[in-house]
């Protein structure tokens, strides 16, 4: 799948992203989606390349509040 710009791919992923964000919440953490957006995007994806769908929404699932501190 093919995205044309990365608002595009964010807005593709934003369940996950919301999912994620919600989690925080509930553990008491005031993390959002743009926090775990940005953290992933120059943190984990920026040396990447042919990244799938399926690994994006995977590396949102799996970011845990130690990553973001």
């Amino acid at each position: 799948m093919d995205f044309n710009s990365l608002a595009e791919l964010k807005q593709r992923v934003m369940p996950a992203l919301r999912k994620k964000a919600n989690d925080f919440k509930m553990l008491g953490l005031n993390y959002n989606e743009e926090d775990i957006w940005n953290y992933l995007k120059y943190n984990k994806w920026m040396k990447s390349k042919n990244l799938s769908l399926n690994e994006i929404v995977n590396d949102i699932l799996k970011i845990t509040k130690d990553d973001l501190n």
